[in-house]
């Protein structure tokens, strides 16, 4: 693997990054956050730090609706992309069937969907969530034309 953030407390720093960056609205966005229905689902969302992005991707995804959250964000060491992307696809097509979509967010990423850049430093995200809870959010988002008139 490659370089990781010393020093810091992980974890903590992923908090952080939810709550004042993901679910703060955003004036380039029209007042809606990035992530608009996070804040209404924070109290079933987990966040794990790991050290082996496959293992923990793979115990999340067979553990997630059995455990009860909503999303489990997974945070760890720094990992190229295309192979975290790789490991994220692989286990997207096992585990779609089991009501699991998994999400990518990496420090390396610079095309964006939204109009603004809000890449966490520190460490990939990897977002194991309920397919269902997203595509029902998807759904609203869309019916209401004020979200998605921001995508690229």
């Amino acid at each position: 693997m490659a370089r990781t953030s010393v020093g810091i407390d992980l974890k903590h720093k992923t908090w952080q990054y939810i709550k004042k960056i993901l679910m703060k609205p955003q004036k380039k966005l029209g007042g809606l956050p990035i992530c608009p229905f996070l804040k209404q689902h924070i109290e079933n969302i987990a966040v794990i730090e790991t050290d082996n992005w496959e293992k923990k991707i793979s115990q999340v995804c067979e553990l997630l609706s059995a455990v009860g959250y909503e999303a489990v964000v997974i945070c760890g060491p720094m990992e190229d992309w295309d192979e975290l992307m790789s490991i994220c696809d692989d286990y997207q097509s096992r585990y779609y069937w089991k009501d699991v979509e998994i999400l990518v967010m990496h420090p390396d990423t610079d095309d964006f969907p939204l109009p603004l850049e809000y890449n966490f430093r520190y460490s990939p995200l990897v977002i194991v969530q309920k397919a269902s809870t997203l595509q029902d959010a998807r759904d609203i988002l869309q019916k209401s034309g004020k979200y998605y008139k921001y995508y690229k």
